[in-house]
């Protein structure tokens, strides 16, 4: 029985009002069985439309950040929404770009399977398709799809709409990404969706997921667990046991570190499977960053670091929550209890104590590297960390004042670039426990020549790098602070072979803890007096501060 012309406007109506309805009872999908069926959405997808949604509600418009593992429906998701937006908007265009041509192809033709399957009522008749396109020549709107290749990809397509697909895997994604962008139109009903697996702890989508994280800018982050996805399990058999290691993840994924959204209690099926995938991926590392369970897991697991994930992550998982935080007058050493302060404290100075500190030196810009400074006891335990911007001189006179706190502790500096200005500070007031190297001159006779001190050079960096990687590696690093780890969780090996901070990162921290257990190695095993610790530095005003 044919409908009259209200009936069609009506049915047009509820179809057009909402995606996930939309979705279900006119788009068809192939799935992974090879059926062609209703887009009914997943767990995964219902967790993107309602983050979506949330925000197109809130500003208006659409920035997000989509990290998940493989094979999750997120590329499935954005295509069918783009598709009901541009069949229904005058002059709306997506264009969508994918990392290889064969992603390209299959999102093509997941896009042609939607428009042939779309009920006629809501079809709209389409123009002569391009090699990678499709038009609606009544509407002037439609799509575009690309690989990834060149730096001037996509420069030449305005769009409302825009899909990144697997971002981090794009060639010169920097480049391609900053011309696309500036093409995209920001008014109102415009969307950016960014989406990817994770592939290192660098580049520009990793860049974007740390800046969703800390808040910067208007791009926020969706990420999606791999156990959401109904069809990863596999049929556990009789009398199962978990692994320690299973064990473990059952009681983080319960108590899940990015919040209780992600909270999920893991059945044998799921480990089950999750076995399974290890083995068939030879690596259980690799699994991790293919089908991560949380956000930092996705880029620990993958890129070249220089110490061993597991053996942060377990460091990670030995840090503790700070006595306090402090502020710290460099010039008068005078201490004050701040929440932001750059001074944080685990453990006191104990009359008859040995300590150790190790500080790494930067400009003191700020917006430049960071200063950093740790204090170990004799057991080679942090103690206390400092970090912040700060003159080189300046530094100079708050590590005076820190050491002097610390019992006279065995100060190396590092004296590359700034250090010397700092060193040089640190003299003048005749600071009594400066590490001070030896160093023999070979040119026209054999002389030595003492340089206060540490120097990091191409042969020394390796010798405290390997040793810290050691220390972690046996669970004996001492590492109290979570703000340390991160930064030795980001710490890689560059292309040309050389040690530093993954792009967009810092390694100050690395350096000064690196520096401070190499000191704590090689300061002298001196009496320390019960009263060493100079009066000054348990003042009233230290009293009041809770130190």
């Amino acid at each position: 029985m044919a409908m009259d012309r209200a009936e069609r406007r009506r049915l047009i109506k509820e179809l057009r009002k909402d995606y996930k309805i939309f979705a279900k009872r006119c788009l068809k999908i192939k799935i992974k069985a090879g059926e062609i069926a209703p887009f009914d959405f997943n767990a995964a997808q219902e967790h993107i439309h309602k983050e979506i949604e949330d925000q197109l509600k809130r500003i208006g418009k659409v920035r997000k950040v989509l990290l998940k593992g493989r094979q999750q429906g997120g590329s499935t998701y954005v295509a069918g929404r783009y598709y009901k937006k541009v069949t229904e908007t005058k002059g709306f265009s997506a264009f969508i770009l994918s990392h290889e041509a064969k992603t390209t192809s299959r999102l093509f033709e997941m896009i042609q399977r939607y428009h042939k399957h779309c009920n006629p009522l809501l079809k709209p008749r389409a123009g002569k398709d391009s090699a990678q396109g499709m038009n609606f020549p009544k509407l002037d709107s439609g799509f575009e799809l690309a690989t990834a290749g060149n730096k001037e990809t996509g420069r030449g397509f305005t769009s409302q709409l825009f899909h990144g697909s697997e971002v981090a895997f794009w060639p010169n994604a920097d480049a391609i990404l900053a011309g696309i962008l500036q093409t995209l139109p920001d008014v109102p009903g415009s969307e950016v969706v960014l989406e990817s697996t994770a592939n290192g702890a660098g580049g520009i989508f990793y860049e974007y997921v740390q800046d969703a994280l800390a808040g910067n800018g208007e791009y926020e982050l969706i990420f999606v667990p791999w156990y959401w996805q109904p069809e990863y399990r596999a049929a556990a058999p009789a009398g199962f046991k978990r692994t320690e290691e299973e064990d473990h993840l059952v009681k983080l994924c319960r108590n899940h570190p990015d919040g209780p959204k992600y909270s999920h209690t893991l059945t044998n099926d799921q480990l089950m499977w999750r076995r399974n995938k290890v083995y068939e991926l030879k690596s259980r590392d690799k699994f991790k960053q293919e089908y991560p369970c949380y956000l930092k897991e996705a880029f620990l697991f993958s890129g070249r670091p220089v110490f061993d994930p597991n053996h942060t992550e377990a460091a990670f998982a030995n840090c503790s929550i700070p006595l306090a935080r402090y502020r710290v007058t460099p010039e008068t050493g005078r201490m004050s209890l701040n929440a932001e302060g750059e001074f944080t404290v685990w453990e006191r100075a104990e009359a008859g104590k040995l300590y150790a500190i190790g500080a790494d030196v930067a400009e003191g810009l700020e917006t430049g590297d960071f200063s950093s400074a740790d204090i170990l006891n004799e057991q080679g335990e942090q103690v206390a960390h400092w970090r912040g911007h700060i003159d080189p001189d300046r530094y100079g006179e708050l590590l005076y004042h820190l050491g002097k706190r610390y019992n006279n502790a065995y100060l190396g500096v590092e004296r590359n670039n700034h250090g010397l200005t700092t060193l040089t500070a640190l003299q003048k007031k005749d600071y009594p426990n400066l590490h001070i190297e030896e160093d023999v001159q070979r040119q026209g006779g054999e002389k030595s020549m003492k340089r206060i001190g540490w120097l990091t050079t191409s042969k020394t960096k390796p010798l405290i790098i390997d040793n810290l990687a050691s220390e972690l590696r046996d669970g004996t690093s001492g590492i109290r602070n979570k703000d340390t780890v991160d930064e030795c969780q980001s710490y890689v090996i560059h292309e040309n072979g050389s040690y530093g901070a993954q792009s967009g990162k810092f390694d100050d921290r690395v350096m000064s803890y690196a520096i401070a257990k190499e000191m704590a190695k090689r300061m002298p095993k001196i009496h320390i007096p019960n009263h060493i610790i100079d009066d000054a530095y348990h003042t009233s005003a230290d009293s009041t501060a809770g130190y």
